[in-house]
């Protein structure tokens, strides 16, 4: 490997950057970025940067963002910080090379939200919607997190068809069915094993074909698709008869494309990368083979070594600039000549820190940066012992660490070791939560969050509870309810309780259901908080009562979700039953972390990935149990380059050989799993070891304590207890020392240790309330502004509805009827909300270019195309997908005028449309007091008496309009910003829809008149929605395009009034244009963030 410099030449082919723990994979990423952005190999919207998490995406969003403003900074002279390595290179050259360096990157700062920067799930989607009609797919099928129970299903349904009936009985319980499924499904590219072989072990294999193409089956019947099949939509499309057009398309698309954690993918995605960018466009592939844990998601190493392979480079980052000296001399001498992996290698690293950032007192043993806490009893312990006592020695440890008046040297200088510096690291939850309840009784306070779900808590079963009683007020049900934490009565309560105590718990649970059916679940869990002995209050008495409170908020949030959908009443009951009986483990149903405020931090390793901490503390790190005997699951591992999947049970024929792959491949993930906890560390490490009769032999770290350090190479799977090495004792090795490391003894007796109230951060009880809530603050949109004048039903707590401007019912003009006219093509088709979210959906999803008449044909079919995707999704009764295209095609083709330099909605690129830009900003200050009203005479100062809107201002003197306040969150979506003029004067233009009849007539294109569709524009307050969408393109425009100037950039606002748009030959009936003065957008700009001058 070369080791890599960010200011040395620009990767050009397919490279591979290999980035060992600490080495500053993310500033890589960012120097590199800047350097193709400000040489003008890439602009902002060619460059891909992908990772494999939405966190990891927007942390490398923010930091290329941060990297190209520090970069900026010195390249104009205005650096604070030191300049680096890439900033000196882009500073050196001729001054107008320097001076295009800049431009471009400020070019590519205000336009860095068109860089693909995504998951790769995200990435694949964006592609297939950037190869459109090319990639065949479904666009109509939504998106699906979790189809457990369409899975579920599928599995039973086919195991009572296949078995039912069967002569022979069942070859395999159900319980293995389910099983067999589950792994076959998430596991859908893995070559099923054993093949071509009968009885119990082949039909296994057969019913999780089955289950394969029934699942498939079922998801396309039912318009659904999985984050998994976006990765195989779009390789598939790649692979098929239009392959490398498709390729060539998306390369044109991005002309650099960085790839983060690199070693986290799977085949697939390494196959779509490879296929579409190498040896095409720079494809620079950055990860670390060492930190590849996620087999279990279906990451596959191998990828990773076949991209070596076929790379014309491969580089390396060999500077920690994460742990102390100590720390990296310790980790380094444990990993030394030791593979983790076939052809995965554990380089020496140089360390970037000069000494240790943790400072403590003279004969601390936290002075030492690694220890080896060693439980050795003559004769090996039970796995229960050992865990018993490691757990008393952690908490004893943990007390001292927190009570020892440790510091920490951060960036301002030395100061006091808090809890939250401290990481305890585990292999599974439940020894996590083990060690959590055993921290928090010697009084630490703890953050874990663990992978159980929401539905499986304590605060799960009282909510169903709860629930039940409101629903079903019988005795029984209600003196449930009362024994849970919402009324808070214990049994000796309840059993003591007179007449009157029960009839004021049953009146509080009847109150409750009142607020349910008014205003939600969150109106009730409200009154649950602030009654007279609130929830809260009782809950945080008690240890962990911050886990229980979390969670009892999650649920709320949960169940009002469901409540504002409709599922209410005994249907809530039973979703929250099935909820709990499913104890599903969706990203929104794992339980929240109850703090992460000054709190010792418990998680899994594989959670712990990426993540830093001064102190690390590894209890599992020599616990790891291999079972001696094989219990029949499926094995998912490699035959050669090939990865299957075992699913032929424990009885199959050459099943011995596949177990014991799999199990090296286990124990090698367990090593690197190991190396990954390891290099938290950024001061201190400290590890357990214990000996214990069958949880040592195969840990990773007695593994590399005892193997052979004179033969480099993979250690042993394991190294018995009851012969060499194995049998040893850690004291014995003096390379330990040498390393560093500190052998210690746990005590045989730990007294139980306790962390004094001074030093624990989370107070017990709930602070008094002392502040006043602000009733006016809000978070609203155009619609929750004119909801009060709007003849339609309140819209509750769903303030972005989509589509809720449009009207919700036929309304008429005011003006004199049109005495005759041409037929609107849309007269026969309905109107209102349901109608109007079916028009908006075409024309969100539709591409529309089609600039000259010979692409007409094309276009009629492209939108025949998008009607019917739409229909699928806001079916209306009546409407055909044939008939909404014919009639939407004329409005498509219609000149919009002086909006558009003369040119139809067709003669705009798709490059040149920005649909549904959502917005959302802060609406004044804590004192703001500007109203409606204000907007009011901001309009009328700025609109001349010949503006078609003139008359605007006095309608929003209405009194349910002018006395609202401005003061939260303004949120919105505009429908279209169309980009018009040259590319040297750009101007962006506001487009809204609208398909609003204007007669109940029939109705003609004479009935959109200029004047007709000012009185209903000044009707349904549009002109407040135009002028927010104004104010909001300002901002936008303002933060991302370079030289931005609202008297030169803005382009005005086009409502069309899709009903009377005649066509290319029609007039302009249909097209409502208007040209807010720019000052006029300022102003209001400043008003709404009450910003304006005194």
């Amino acid at each position: 490997m070369i080791p890599f410099d960010p200011s040395g030449p620009l990767p050009t082919g397919t490279t591979v950057l290999e980035a060992s723990a600490g080495t500053g994979k993310t500033y890589a990423i960012g120097a590199l970025a800047v350097r193709y952005l400000a040489e003008g190999v890439v602009s902002a919207d060619e460059l891909a940067v992908i990772s494999f998490s939405r966190i990891a995406s927007a942390e490398l969003r923010s930091k290329v963002r941060q990297r190209i403003g520090h970069t900026l900074s010195h390249l104009r002279g205005t650096g604070q910080a030191a300049p680096d390595s890439t900033d000196r290179l882009l500073s050196t050259g001729e001054p107008a090379e320097v001076a295009a360096r800049v431009d471009r990157l400020e070019a590519a700062l205000a336009g860095l939200d068109r860089a693909a920067v995504m998951t790769i799930h995200q990435f694949c989607q964006a592609m297939l919607a950037e190869l459109g009609v090319q990639a065949a797919v479904d666009t109509s099928a939504r998106l699906s997190e979790d189809l457990s129970r369409l899975l579920e299903q599928v599995c039973a349904d086919l195991y009572l068809a296949r078995y039912a009936r069967h002569p022979d009985g069942v070859p395999f319980p159900l319980s293995d069915a389910r099983r067999i499924a589950r792994e076959a499904v998430e596991r859908v590219t893995s070559d099923l094993r054993p093949s071509g072989i009968d009885g119990a072990a082949g039909e296994r294999r057969e019913f999780a074909l089955a289950v394969r193409a029934e699942f498939e089956r079922r998801k396309q019947a039912a318009g659904l698709f999985t984050f998994d099949d976006q990765l195989l939509r779009l390789h598939q499309a790649l692979q098929g008869p239009t392959g490398q057009v498709c390729a060539e398309r998306l390369r044109r698309r991005c002309r650099v494309v960085l790839v983060d954690e690199f070693q986290d993918t799977d085949p697939v995605q390494w196959s779509i990368l490879r296929q579409t960018f190498h040896e095409h466009v720079p494809l620079v592939l950055i990860g670390d083979p060492k930190q590849s844990i996620y087999a279990f998601r279906g990451a596959d190493v191998q990828a990773y070594r076949d991209a070596v392979s076929v790379s014309s480079r491969h580089y390396s980052l060999a500077v920690n600039r994460r742990s102390d000296p100590g720390v990296v001399t310790a980790v380094s001498a444990l990993f030394a000549g030791v593979s983790l992996g076939p052809g995965i290698e554990v380089p020496p690293v140089d360390c970037a820190q000069p000494t240790s950032r943790l400072i403590a007192p003279d004969g601390s043993p936290w002075r030492a940066p690694a220890r080896l806490r060693c439980h050795a009893p003559l004769r090996p312990a039970s796995a229960e012992e050992a865990r018993r006592l490691i757990t008393q020695d952690l908490t004893a440890q943990v007390v001292d660490l927190l009570s020892s008046g440790l510091q920490v040297v951060g960036p301002n200088g030395p100061r006091p070791l808090q809890p939250r510096d401290v990481a305890v690291l585990v292999s599974r939850n439940r020894r996590g939560k083990e060690l959590s309840d055993a921290l928090t009784a010697a009084g630490v306070a703890v953050s874990f969050g663990g992978a159980d779900s929401i539905f499986a808590s304590h605060a799960a079963a009282d909510w169903l509870t709860l629930l039940r009683a409101i629903d079903q007020p019988q005795r029984s049900n209600l003196r449930a309810a009362f024994l849970t934490d919402f009324i808070g009565a214990d049994l000796t309560a309840l059993a003591t309780a007179d007449s009157a105590q029960l009839t004021a718990w049953a009146g509080e649970l009847q109150t409750w259901g009142r607020l349910l059916n008014q205003s939600g679940v969150a109106g009730l869990f409200a009154a649950v908080e602030s009654s007279a002995d609130p929830l809260p209050q009782r809950v945080l008495r008690r240890p962990r009562g911050e886990r229980d409170l979390t969670d009892y908020r999650h649920l709320a949030q949960l169940l009002h979700a469901q409540h504002t959908d409709g599922v209410r009443g005994g249907t809530l009951v039973s979703w929250l039953e099935d909820q709990i009986d499913g104890a599903e483990t969706t990203s929104d149903r794992l339980r929240r972390l109850e703090t992460d405020r000054e709190a010792v931090q418990i998680m899994t390793i594989h959670k712990a990935k990426g993540l830093q901490f001064p102190v690390v503390l590894l209890p599992e790190a020599a616990d790891q149990w291999v079972p001696d005997t094989d219990d029949g699951q499926c094995l998912d591992y490699h035959d050669g380059d090939v990865r299957v999947l075992d699913v032929g049970g424990a009885t199959a024929p050459g099943r011995g050989e596949r177990l014991l792959q799999y199990q090296l491949e286990r124990s090698e993930d367990q090593l690197r799993a190991l190396y990954v906890a390891l290099t938290r560390a950024q001061s201190q490490v400290t590890m357990w070891w214990a000996r214990t009769w069958a949880n040592t032999s195969a840990a990773a770290l007695h593994r590399l304590l005892f193997r052979r350090r004179d033969l480099p190479g993979t250690p042993e799977p394991a190294y018995p207890l009851d012969r060499s090495p194995g049998d040893g004792h850690p004291e014995q090795l003096a390379w330990l020392a040498a390393a560093g490391i500190v052998v210690e003894d746990c005590p045989a007796v730990i007294a139980p240790a306790t962390l004094t109230p001074a030093r624990t951060s989370l107070r017990r009880g709930a602070l008094a309330w002392q502040r006043g809530i602000d009733q006016t603050w809000r978070r609203t949109s155009y619609s929750g502004l004119t909801e009060a004048v709007h003849a339609r039903a309140p819209m509750g707590l769903d303030l972005e509805a989509e589509h809720s401007d449009e009207p919700p019912a036929d309304t008429e003009s005011s003006l004199p009827p049109v005495a005759s006219g041409r037929p609107s093509p849309m007269a026969e088709l309905p109107g209102g909300t349901a109608f109007g979210s079916l028009v908006h959906e075409v024309f969100e999803n539709l591409d529309w270019f089609a600039p000259t008449s010979a692409d007409h044909d094309a276009l009629a079919q492209r939108l025949l195309t998008a009607t019917q995707a739409a229909n699928s999704r806001f079916a209306v009764p009546g409407v055909s997908a044939p008939a909404l295209a014919q009639a939407l095609l004329p409005g498509l083709l219609t000149p919009l005028g002086r909006l558009t330099d003369g040119r139809p909605l067709a003669g705009i690129a798709i490059g040149d449309r920005l649909s549904e830009l959502s917005f959302e900003f802060p609406l004044g200050r804590a004192s703001s007091a500007t109203s409606l009203a204000d907007v009011a005479d901001v309009l009328r100062r700025w609109l001349p008496a010949d503006d078609p809107l003139a008359a605007y201002p006095d309608a929003l003197t209405d009194p349910g309009l002018s006395g609202q306040v401005l003061r939260g969150f303004l949120t919105g979506s505009i429908d279209s910003v169309l980009r018009v003029g040259s590319p040297a004067q750009p101007r962006f233009v506001v487009i809204d829809y609208k398909t609003n009849r204007l007669s109940g007539e029939a109705l003609t294109l004479e009935h959109y008149s200029p004047d007709a569709m000012a009185e209903e524009m000044i009707r349904t307050h549009y002109p407040l929605q135009a002028i927010l969408y104004c104010v909001a393109l300002h901002r936008f425009l303002g933060q991302r395009l370079q030289g931005y100037r609202p008297e030169a950039h803005l382009g005005g606002v086009g409502y069309l009034f899709v009903r009377g748009l005649a066509g290319p030959e029609g007039g302009p009936t249909g097209i409502f244009d208007w040209y807010p003065p720019a000052g006029l957008v300022v102003e209001l700009s400043e008003l709404l963030a009450d910003r304006r001058q005194a």
